[in-house]
């Protein structure tokens, strides 16, 4: 049985796990066990941790020595960290085993959402041939999760190395997306192993200075996934989606948008429900398996992460 109240530890550096402590604190059956900014045991009660791992920490692969060992200290943990073949899944799941604990990532990102809308679109729609989705995104100065500002993501640099850098670190939040989607609509296990292709290019102003950063990521030849990073205007939603699927005989487009919500840049917003929503589902379900998605109605354990 599960207790009433919900003790939860909050793991990270960065100011973006404030705002998640402070959003937990707001639900009545959570409570902040412990707001942690470097590694150490949280206190004694504490049910679920959540890791909000920095920019620097993702690009340094620290997520793939956090994670197994708050797993297999018997913390159930939702992490916003990208999965992706820096951390192999069975060292993942052989920490599951050993604590007993249930873990979920890539869950609390903004770009999952547009992924679970296509999902659930392709249980009404058949025949679909081709998926274009087409990300959005304007940077304030503070910057977006997980990157501190816009540096990490290249703009206001010279040369396309930050670009480059910064798209990388975060590939396993789109490939994690794009392989949701190639199993949704295409039912591909190929989706499961391949490693989307990528590219970016990036758009300078007159004094060479980056403005634009545009990166495409393809899974086969179904997928297309491309991302445009820019600076803030105040005449658009700073959170835009594009999502074009294509048949045999019609092509059609829908347009999402996203504007802030209480002062929080929406992509941010997006991830903070990510995150609470997914504390009680995860520590209730059975330990010993790890999970990647959530669907809109249930908790969905991916199976090349089960016993």
């Amino acid at each position: 049985m599960s207790s009433p109240t919900l003790a939860v530890a909050v793991l990270g550096a960065c100011p973006f796990a404030d705002r998640i402590a402070d959003r937990i604190r707001a639900r009545a059956h959570l409570e902040v066990s412990a707001r942690i900014e470097t590694l150490r045991s949280p206190p004694a009660g504490t049910a679920c941790v959540v890791y909000v791992p920095t920019f620097a920490e993702i690009a340094a692969d620290t997520p793939g020595r956090v994670l197994p060992e708050l797993l297999s200290d018997g913390y159930d943990v939702i992490s916003t960290a990208p999965l992706d073949g820096r951390i192999p899944p069975p060292a993942l799941l052989d920490a599951c085993r050993t604590g007993r604990s249930t873990f979920h990532a890539t869950g609390a990102f903004q770009a999952t959402i547009p992924a679970r809308l296509i999902r659930s679109l392709t249980e009404v729609t058949r025949g679909i041939r081709r998926v274009e989705l087409v990300e959005e995104l304007d940077f304030p100065e503070a910057g977006v999760y997980p990157w501190g500002d816009r540096h990490d993501i290249g703009i206001g640099a010279t040369g396309s190395e930050a670009a480059v850098a910064g798209a990388a670190a975060v590939d396993g939040y789109y490939t994690a997306g794009l392989r949701v989607l190639d199993d949704a609509v295409f039912h591909s296990a190929a989706g499961a192993a391949d490693t989307p292709s990528s590219t970016v290019e990036v758009i300078t102003d007159g004094s060479g200075a980056v403005q634009k950063v545009i990166v495409d990521r393809v899974l086969g030849p179904g997928l297309s996934y491309r991302s445009i990073w820019t600076t803030t205007t105040e005449d658009r939603a700073p959170l835009r989606y594009q999502l074009v699927t294509t048949t045999d005989t019609v092509r059609g487009t829908a347009n999402v948008r996203f504007r802030f919500t209480e002062g929080l840049h929406p992509a941010d917003h997006l991830t903070c429900v990510n995150v609470i929503e997914a504390l009680r589902p995860v520590h209730e379900h059975g330990p010993g398996i790890a999970h990647r998605d959530l669907s809109i109605t249930r908790l969905m354990p991916d199976a090349r992460l089960t016993t």
